[in-house]
Parts: structure tokens; sequence; C-alpha cells
């Protein structure tokens, strides 16, 4: 195992590389083989099972933020109330549930592994998980500005959430990736082309 997972954020995942040496594997231990560059039928199963564990933990970072900005909030309500401070909190729930459907409807759409692996129903996860993802940042951004100014103390928690949270964007697939995949399945051609 590798030392190379040093990373803005998701550090606690440990996600090292593992470096194989000197490992033979047979030809017929080959499962599977795929052109570069071309979308694979088996991309359509790994895409529509794996997403929804994926996209369901930065849902629980951007519930962790909004439960921390709340909390914050609530002792400012002893002093004198920021107006604007409904507002904020307003927001910060609406894309909080914004994400929250978006990955439910990922567990729908996988449907207890009873889903047809299409990439019709690869596209629609894709379009899931890139919603969920940036509703997942806007909720922990908003969550700093409705806890204001002590939010950029690190004591507080939001900075490493707002760390981690930046990871939901670099998973497969990566949104302007993800909207000339859905574009061009909306024009009938192959999704990577």
């Amino acid at each position: 195992m590798l030392d190379n997972w040093r990373t803005l954020g998701m550090r606690a995942t440990g996600s090292h590389d593992v470096l194989l040496d000197d490992v033979f594997v047979p030809q017929d231990a080959v499962s599977l083989r795929r052109p570069k560059g071309q979308w694979h039928n088996f991309f359509n199963v790994i895409v529509t099972i794996a997403l929804p564990l994926v996209m369901s933990v930065y849902v629980g970072v951007a519930e962790a933020a909004s439960n921390l900005a709340i909390g914050i909030a609530r002792k400012k309500t002893g002093r004198q109330l920021d107006r604007h401070l409904p507002y904020l909190l307003g927001e910060m729930t609406n894309v909080l549930v914004t994400a929250q459907l978006a990955v439910q409807g990922m567990v729908d759409l996988c449907d207890n592994y009873a889903f047809e692996p299409t990439v019709q129903t690869a596209n629609a996860m894709l379009i899931r998980k890139t919603v969920a993802a940036n509703a997942c940042i806007q909720t922990v951004e908003k969550a700093l500005e409705v806890a204001g100014g002590g939010a950029f103390f690190r004591s507080v928690g939001l900075e490493r959430l707002l760390r981690d949270v930046h990871g939901s964007q670099f998973h497969p697939l990566q949104e302007k990736r993800q909207h000339l995949f859905t574009g061009r399945i909306a024009l009938g051609l192959d999704p990577v082309g």
C-alpha cells in the first residue's frame, strides 16, 4: 500500500493506491475486455449499483453541516436575530432536501438490484449524481453562511466538511462529462463517442 492519499478532503477514507509488483494474471482469468474510451454495457451495472452508495456519503456530510449550522443559528436567537437568518436556513434546507431527493431517486432506480442495466438507466443515475453533488456542495456552503464568521475556525468543524463534500464532484461522471453524455443520448448518439 502506497502512502499517497494526501488530499484536500476525505482524508479519513485512507484511499491509498495499492501497487501489485511481480504479479501474473493468466489470460483465462480476465473476464471482461473493452476498448478504451468507449462505453461498455458493464458500466450500466457499475454506475447503477455504486453511485447511490457513494453519494449517500456526501449527503451525510451535507446533513452534518446542516445540523452544525442549525445548532449555531439557534444559539444566535438569544441575541438580536439577524433578519436574514431564517431565509438562509430555508435556502440551506431546500438544497439539502434536493440532495436527499436525488440520492433517494438513485436508490429507487437501483430498485434493490432489480434494475434494467441500460444506458438510459445509467444516464438517469448520472444525472441524479450531478444534481446530488451540486446540492451537497451548496448545502455545506450555505451552512457556512448560516454559521457566520465563526465557521471559519477549524474548531467548529465546518471547514473539514466543506473540504470533504467537494470530493463529490470528482466521482464519475464529472458534471461536464455527464452533460455531454446526457446530451449525446438525447440526440440518439453513442454516449461517449
